[in-house]
């Protein structure tokens, strides 16, 4: 299929990485990216650096540019696909129009969920998943605000740190804990100090109740009787898949589901990135993993298979990192086992550095890092999903982790090549 006609609904991480496996096997496909989107292509993850200025637009968008240009790749903005129509190849378009492909991806990310908050006017929710939403909250923040953050995953606290060193006052509401499917207590405290000592607030087991226009402003009513008011109120409690209309596309988990090619049940339909439920590398159950590496593992896997060739998805692994004013923090895959599964931990600690691995029989299941700005968190994924066995270095890997990581890493590859 030289000449196959391959369309990439989204233009995120997962659809460039799917577009550039394309062209390296196919270099003569016509390859096309919509996306309902006026932009250039951009990752998500870099947007709260636009708040803090660390990043200029144009930072933003250079990558993206750079990927469309040098892989020959067609991008259409501003088209939003609403349908798929299997049986005939096609998809259709929210204004009635259709189009054709020979192999279909959908990349559609994910949009907020935003709960239901009694008082509160569609106008006043700000949401912060695209440049759209950047664009939108930039244009409107004053030199000095007090803004409320609603929602305690890595999106939210990522957004309130940057807003915070721009020089606004800022307040996270969390309904639970701050951070708590990605960090262990001791070390959400860690951050919850640092933004008190940057001027920023967190309230935690809280959920928002109300929120009311008074005078220009804000006011919020918490679960626990606490009142607020703010400037502006920004909503991250979480994201929902960005589904296409098909009766027939097999949907679990809040994704559409992948097999270890990241096809769908549709013949010639793919899926990769925060819309896929892809199986996980622990125990091969279909889920969301809505991270960038694994967006773009996703995204590589199925573009290969696209275009012909055989590759296997070998499951999402859990991966977060966080660096919040002066900590730095990273997980990686089962981080809190069940202590009657069998799993063995181990943990150090030292001024304000701390390292916990997770050991199953022979092998490493799950590391947290904190403050061990040495370690690059990639290199503990590759000992997880390659099965690395450490069984004599579990120790060595406690104590000196950089350097034992990276040589077992290193080691593992040396003995594949032969």
């Amino acid at each position: 299929m030289d000449n196959a006609k391959y369309l990439i609904i989204g233009a995120g991480p997962a659809a460039l990485a799917a577009a550039r496996s394309i062209r390296a096997i196919n270099q003569t496909a016509m390859i096309t990216l919509v996306t309902r989107e006026e932009t250039l292509p951009y990752s998500p993850a870099v947007l709260p650096y636009l708040l803090s200025k660390e990043l200029t637009e144009n930072d933003l968008f250079v990558k993206g540019k750079d990927i469309l240009r040098n892989a020959n790749l067609k991008l259409v903005c501003g088209k939003e696909v609403v349908e798929i129509l299997h049986d005939a190849n096609k998809v259709k378009y929210s204004n009635g129009e259709c189009e054709t492909y020979d192999k279909l991806l959908i990349a559609t990310g994910a949009g907020p969920q935003i709960p239901p908050i009694d008082k509160l006017e569609p106008e006043n929710i700000y949401t912060f998943r695209t440049y759209g939403d950047f664009e939108r909250l930039h244009r409107g923040l004053g030199p000095k605000e007090n803004i409320a953050i609603y929602g305690a995953g890595l999106v939210a606290v990522e957004a309130a740190e940057k807003l915070c060193m721009a020089g606004h006052a800022v307040t996270i509401i969390a309904r639970s804990s701050l951070l708590r499917k990605y960090f262990s207590p001791q070390n959400v405290a860690l951050i919850e100090k640092a933004f008190k000592q940057n001027g920023g607030k967190v309230i935690t087991q809280n959920t928002l109740v109300s929120a009311q226009t008074v005078q220009n402003k804000l006011e919020l009513v918490l679960s626990g009787g606490e009142k607020l008011t703010v400037d502006r109120l920004i909503v991250a409690t979480g994201v929902a898949g960005n589904m296409l209309a098909s009766s027939e596309i097999s949907v679990v988990a809040g994704g559409i589901k992948a097999d270890k090619h990241m096809q769908t049940n549709l013949p010639n339909v793919y899926v990769a990135g925060d819309i896929a439920a892809a199986p996980s590398f622990f125990d091969g159950e279909n889920a969301t993993c809505p991270i960038l590496p694994e967006a773009v593992s996703q995204g590589r896997v199925a573009g290969a298979n696209m275009a012909g060739e055989e590759l296997e998805y070998k499951g999402w692994i859990s991966e977060n990192q966080l660096r919040c004013f002066d900590e730095s923090l990273f997980s990686v895959g089962i981080t809190n086992p069940q202590a009657e599964a069998g799993y063995e931990v181990s943990e150090t600690a030292a001024d304000k550095s701390f390292l916990k691995l997770v050991f199953k029989e022979d092998y490493l299941v799950g590391v947290e890092g904190v403050n061990m700005k040495f370690i690059h968190p990639g290199v503990f994924t590759y000992l997880i999903r390659e099965q690395v066995s450490v069984k004599k270095y579990k120790q060595l890997l406690l104590a000196k982790p950089r350097e034992a990581a990276c040589w077992l890493m290193l080691q593992d590859r040396k003995n594949n090549m032969i």
